[in-house]
């Protein structure tokens, strides 16, 4: 807790914060380290002291769902009103008013303060459910995961991701600091997704099992007098009973075998063919023009020597049906050369059906000699596994047997600085359920049809 003490009591004031502002912290720490009852000793003290000081502060308490941060804020309330509490900070007192469980506001004319301003101390709200979408000077994160099946849960992961980013990240006042403390749950848990480096956060990790310098073992939290605490010996019983979960919750790592789809070491690079048998477009196509992360995906796979290459990728947040036959157009006219039978356009059924069929039939109808024998495979999804992965894993004996090579040519790079070929390469071996992994559907899908025609003779027609 001396860690913890040190990243959120940083010295540090501004016109909006009095010794605690400074750089937005996520605290990852074990679970049962008593989290939760540091946060509320801490934000009663921080309330304190602002008070004392003559500052109207402006709390954000956000939990998994706001009944959640309801019980935090029960803790608070009920540190605010102990007798001890009181005689070291004798400006705070409640508002009888306003002294909800979801909403509370410390009585600001008997401290001195500014009573125009919008009452509240303290207000709840859920990341993932109802929001409270009050500004705040201070913003506490508490308990946004409390089980494995959240972090793994992608609507769950995408409702909180949205509310975040569309909602409460615009709340803060200037000059404001966000706060989080928790543990890792999962892989792509919101804790790798929103409190990282990349969006300003700073991050600090401890585990519960330390290997020391002369590698003996010593547990972060040794039983102390009442018992309270945990032994090596406890620590290494779990990690002997369910590693994976030791790793993500007592240690906060991410486990190697975390990692989910094709082999890393089963990827094979190398150059193109300068003829092949068939040509594969897959095309997967956004469900949605309005999803946040949705893209229409684009992967081209020749078909020669029993084996399938993986000669071009892209994908791109495309409206209006123009723009991916653009595409299309584009890559058949990269790599027709190398084919002297027609294009094969392998699609989702439905998706294809239900959004750019029409389009495109009348596009060939009137470049008739460009995509002359075009031929459409609707490829169901049903009964093809239940989800994705399954789906990919489908064809994972291809990959181990060395049958699938990737273009090792570079091509142009993705807004993520990765190109299209690395991007999907990323997208098989180390799968996310969190993302829509459009680039590994339209290549399973291609893969699905262009598997048809290894081990054959084809005469051009």
């Amino acid at each position: 807790m001396l860690v913890w003490d040190k990243a959120l009591n940083t010295g540090v004031s501004n016109h909006t914060l009095q010794g605690i502002a400074g750089d937005d912290v996520s605290i990852l720490a074990p679970r049962n380290s008593a989290k939760s009852t540091f946060l509320a000793q801490w934000v009663a003290w921080v309330i304190g002291t602002h008070t004392m000081a003559g500052i109207s502060l402006r709390v954000l308490y956000i939990s998994y769902v706001i009944e959640v941060a309801s019980n935090k804020s029960r803790q608070i309330k009920a540190i605010i009103e102990s007798e001890k509490y009181q005689e070291v900070f004798p400006k705070v007192r409640k508002w009888r008013s306003k002294w909800g469980e979801n909403e509370w506001c410390i009585d600001q004319a008997y401290a001195g303060l500014r009573t125009i301003d919008e009452p509240y101390t303290l207000a709840c709200s859920g990341l993932f459910g109802a929001i409270n979408s009050k500004r705040s000077h201070l913003m506490v994160f508490d308990d946004v995961l409390k089980s494995r099946q959240e972090a793994n849960n992608k609507a769950i992961q995408d409702r909180m991701y949205d509310n975040y980013y569309n909602v409460i990240r615009f709340t803060r006042f200037s000059g404001s600091r966000a706060v989080n403390l928790g543990t890792r749950f999962a892989k792509y848990d919101v804790h790798n997704r929103i409190f990282i480096p990349e969006n300003g956060w700073k991050v600090i990790k401890q585990s519960a099992l330390i290997t020391n310098a002369d590698n003996t073992l010593s547990s972060l939290c040794n039983p102390v007098g009442n018992g309270l605490g945990i032994s090596v010996e406890e620590l290494l019983r779990e990690k002997e009973e369910d590693e994976e979960t030791f790793l993500l919750q007592r240690q906060n790592e991410i486990p190697e075998t975390n990692a989910e789809g094709i082999k890393l070491h089963h990827i094979k690079h190398a150059w193109i063919p300068q003829q092949f048998e068939r040509l594969v477009l897959g095309l997967d196509l956004a469900v949605s023009d309005k999803s946040y992360s949705d893209h229409t995906a684009f992967v081209m796979v020749g078909v020669t020597n029993d084996s399938l290459y993986v000669c071009d990728a892209w994908q791109e947040k495309i409206k209006g049906n123009m723009r991916k036959i653009d595409i299309i157009h584009s890559l058949w006219g990269k790599w027709r050369h190398t084919c002297d039978n027609p294009l094969i356009l392998a699609v989702d059924k439905n998706k294809y059906s239900i959004s750019i069929e029409g389009d495109l039939e009348d596009y060939i109808k009137e470049s008739t000699d460009y995509f002359a024998g075009l031929l459409v495979e609707n490829v169901a999804s049903t009964n093809r596994g239940k989800d994705k992965l399954d789906r990919l894993n489908s064809h994972s004996f291809l990959f181990e047997k060395g049958k699938v090579f990737f273009n090792k040519v570079s091509a142009p790079l993705l807004p993520n600085k990765l190109t299209p070929i690395q991007q999907l390469v990323s997208e098989i071996t180390d799968y996310n359920p969190l993302d829509h992994n459009d680039l590994l559907d339209s290549l399973e899908v291609a893969i699905f049809t262009a598997r048809m025609y290894l081990q054959s003779q084809l005469s051009v027609y």
